[in-house]
């Protein structure tokens, strides 16, 4: 009996430490999900999809997160002069499901705010209301209504 219980006990302990390993190496966090380079995928506002309006004066918006908490934005308009390199920092805060940007604009850092949703591995949701919708209608020259929700395609 004694050494069935020591088996038992092995059985268990091996059984809790394993469970902790796959725990803690399979659950990456949010934050993992984030870095990459990621195209917009689709955009809409409060009167529905903007998509094709939008993609209309941009040849391709690209946004990369990296894992240092760097951020960036590449816009290729269709008009030369309206070409654009944003870069700036980024938070992630799971507990609220928001990330902050702050980018620089004309030596002038501006915070932008979003909640997320993580779709897939491929692809996340940013909403924006109130400020950092006004923002973002100035930043992309546009009339956009809030919510402003943007899709994100990695890759």
């Amino acid at each position: 009996m004694r050494k069935l219980s020591t088996y038992l006990l092995l059985f268990v302990l091996m059984f809790v430490g394993s469970a902790c390993d796959s725990d803690s190496g399979s659950d990456s966090g949010d934050k993992d999900a984030f870095v990459g380079t990621w195209s917009l995928g689709g955009i809409s506002d409060a009167s529905g999809d903007r998509t094709a309006a939008f993609v209309q004066g941009f040849n391709t918006v690209q946004i990369g997160f990296q894992s240092d908490k760097v951020f960036s934005l590449v816009v290729d308009a269709v008009l030369n002069e309206a070409d654009a390199n944003y870069s700036g920092s980024y938070e992630i805060v799971e507990s609220t499901k928001n990330v902050s940007v702050s980018i620089v604009v004309s030596g002038q850092a501006f915070p932008l705010v979003f909640t997320y949703n993580i779709v897939n591995d491929n692809q996340i949701k940013l909403t924006a209301a109130g400020t950092t919708s006004v923002l973002l209608s100035t930043l992309f020259n546009t009339s956009f209504a809030a919510p402003i929700t943007i899709t994100l395609v990695k890759g």
